[in-house]
């Protein structure tokens, strides 16, 4: 069995390459604007690919011996809109096929590079203790006030996530201030910073969305946002979510005094 992976930007894939080399020899690795002198330690043949080529991914893949794939990191949904003309023509086919939306996008690629004989297997599995427990996570637990916010922002996740065009929200004072759409967290967390200057994040997956790919995923990065934003409390699903660098993420939530908490979908959280 020989794993290929397929990165975008991020500490994410770094991370998934650093672990793939422990257990298995420097495989291929495939970049979309990914840390590339980052990846190059843990890879036996890096490939940069400036604009994305489903068809060369998979050829390539092929070649080295791949029979299995892991998808992470972030790629720039301009892309879908500036750039279609320079696709190849399998991925053309797959933003055709597709409603542009992330899981149906990504269900897409998943379903060409199964065609073609490479399975697509779940980050997670690689990095389990990256995934957010359910309860307190950081030092300080929400308020009263933070409570009520991240069960009315899940009330409105329940609403909005089969609509397929978030995974987050930002709610104070009991009122929507912001909604994630193609823009990603953090933009969302500065838009809310600007409107409201305190409140909640909350962030939670699609109901039977595909656990191989697209978790939600928070960093560093997303806490220091909300600390410029002025947003104090930060909801994920555990289970279902991705905290990357664990130690240094709950290191930092401690000094911006940001209350962390896994949530379940089907249960408010009291007091």
């Amino acid at each position: 069995m020989s794993i290929a992976l397929i990165a975008g930007r991020g500490v994410l894939p770094v991370e998934i390459a650093r672990r793939l080399s422990a257990i298995q020899k420097p495989g291929l690795i495939l970049t979309l604007g990914g840390e590339i002198e980052s990846l190059r330690p843990f890879s036996g043949k890096l490939i940069e690919m400036r604009t994305p080529n489903l068809g060369r991914a998979v050829r390539e893949m092929k070649s080295y011996g791949a029979d299995k794939v892991i998808m992470a990191g972030t790629v720039a949904k301009k892309f879908i809109y500036c750039l279609p003309l320079l696709f190849d023509s399998l991925s053309r086919s797959v933003l055709r096929r597709s409603l542009h939306d992330d899981h149906s996008l990504l269900g897409e690629i998943v379903k060409s590079c199964e065609e073609a004989g490479i399975s697509v297997i779940p980050y997670w599995q690689i990095l389990p203790e990256f995934i957010a427990l359910p309860g307190r996570l950081s030092s300080r637990s929400p308020s009263a006030k933070e409570i009520s916010d991240i069960n009315y922002a899940r009330d409105i996740l329940r609403v909005i996530l089969p609509c397929s065009f978030g995974q987050g929200v930002c709610v104070a004072d009991g009122s929507v201030v912001a909604v994630e759409a193609m823009e990603g967290t953090d933009k969302m967390i500065q838009r809310a910073g600007e409107i409201s200057g305190r409140g909640v994040v909350v962030k939670m997956m699609k109901e039977n969305q595909d656990m191989r790919y697209d978790l939600p995923t928070v960093g560093t990065v997303t806490l220091g946002t909300m600390h410029m934003a002025g947003l104090t409390c930060l909801a994920v699903e555990a289970s279902k979510t991705l905290i990357l660098e664990p130690d240094k993420f709950f290191a930092l939530a401690d000094k911006y005094n940001i209350a962390v908490w896994g949530i379940d979908n089907a249960e408010e959280i009291s007091c």
